[in-house]
């Protein structure tokens, strides 16, 4: 580490942080470069992808923007716990764009014991794929796949569909090894999209 370099952990970058930890400058690299990838890409891509469908969908864009004129009463106002349990139609456009647009199109497993699936016999050892992009886009899963639909995933709505299987769309993964980040990235797309979305003027 570079002499000049603060030793607070207060004052020190990230990548100090994880360099003086590891004491492995290679660890510390792939570290740095999981944490851009994984941890910046992936939110900007998905936050520009939610744009640019709301762009595209002028009445979603609109609904949208009734939904937070509602609950911000201002375009500066902070936004609370209570807030994001107030704001389901953005999540849904969030989680409509992740369906059609998963920032990481497949996830691999390797088994660690025998299974069977669909009927398979797979041994422990196999490494298997699930294409996150080729399932969540599948008519049979999702009608109108091609379209952006956020109130499918509105609970108890009138073109609610109610029949999604939890484990066709997963853009964060599922279970010990799903993204450690999922809580943070997701609220930080909800806080974004939301500021932005407030800002703009009725399109009615």
């Amino acid at each position: 580490m570079n002499s000049n370099q603060s030793t607070d952990p207060q004052n020190m970058s990230l990548l100090h942080k994880i360099l003086n930890e590891t004491k492995n400058p290679k660890i510390a690299a792939v570290l740095a470069l999981d944490l851009m990838l994984v941890g910046v890409d992936t939110t900007s891509v998905a936050i520009s992808s939610t744009m640019y469908q709301l762009s595209q969908n002028q009445n979603k864009q609109q609904k949208l923007f009734e939904e937070l004129s509602k609950n911000l009463a201002t375009k500066t106002s902070e936004i609370t716990p209570d807030t994001l349990e107030n704001i389901p139609y953005l999540r849904a456009c969030i989680k409509e764009t992740l369906r059609m647009y998963p920032v990481v199109l497949g996830n691999g497993r390797s088994l660690q014991s025998d299974a069977i699936i669909c009927g398979y016999n797979i041994p422990k050892g196999t490494h298997v794929i699930f294409p996150h992009y080729v399932l969540s886009n599948k008519e049979n899963y999702f009608p109108d796949p091609d379209k952006f639909i956020p109130e499918r995933w509105i609970k108890n709505g009138k073109d609610s569909q109610k029949d999604i299987h939890r484990f066709v769309s997963l853009p964060f993964g599922y279970g010990r090894r799903t993204c450690l980040g999922r809580r943070f990235a997701e609220a930080e797309m909800v806080i974004l999209l939301s500021k932005a979305s407030s800002k703009r003027e009725s399109v009615s």
